[in-house]
């Protein structure tokens, strides 16, 4: 199924990595925040019928994670020892962004308090959390690592990426590689 979609985008492979690592970390940020949210709350935590803030708190979780890889992107991708010392930089501030962020889009001002408090309490509590969260962290690295790769080199399979550097200057105008 994602095949079919992903063809009718016409999307390289470096830029079906990026959308995965971009989907993973939501994904997983929207389901730690529902992991915490219901430590926190106990049985009560999602009720039957979820209100509309209990989707919104799991939704803001979401959003935050992947606004937080948004903002590290650019420490994320490389390729050594320095690629992997920035990771873990970035993985800590990405961390620590998504709290902020999901925090004060659940509660404004105790939010942006507390968040990353709590969520530094569940990840001491619950260490497969942790791992979970920062192995996803660690996943999207090599993801935005392919498609840094691609488009610093202009390895895609786009027919505009085949030409020589001259046809494209010819044809297009512009040597420059996205």
């Amino acid at each position: 199924m994602f095949a079919r979609l992903f063809n009718k985008l016409h999307l390289t492979r470096g830029q079906k990595a990026n959308a995965l690592a971009y989907g993973a970390v939501v994904a997983v940020g929207a389901g730690i925040t529902l992991m915490i949210m219901s430590a926190m709350e106990g049985e009560n935590a999602i009720p039957p019928e979820p209100t509309l803030f209990d989707n919104w708190v799991i939704m803001a979780g979401g959003i935050a994670a992947g606004l937080a890889l948004f903002l590290s992107r650019n420490w994320l991708g490389g390729s050594g020892a320095l690629g992997l010392a920035r990771a873990l930089v970035a993985s800590v501030l990405v961390t620590f962004v998504a709290a902020l962020i999901a925090g004060t889009l659940v509660a404004p001002f105790y939010g942006t308090l507390a968040a990353p408090f709590i969520l530094l309490s569940q990840f001491t509590a619950v260490p497969p959390l942790a791992v979970a969260w920062f192995g996803v962290l660690f996943g999207a690295h090599a993801l935005i690592g392919i498609w840094r790769h691609e488009r610093n080199w202009g390895q895609s399979d786009s027919a505009v990426s085949q030409l020589s550097d001259l046809s494209r200057a010819n044809f297009y105008g512009n040597t420059y590689r996205h």
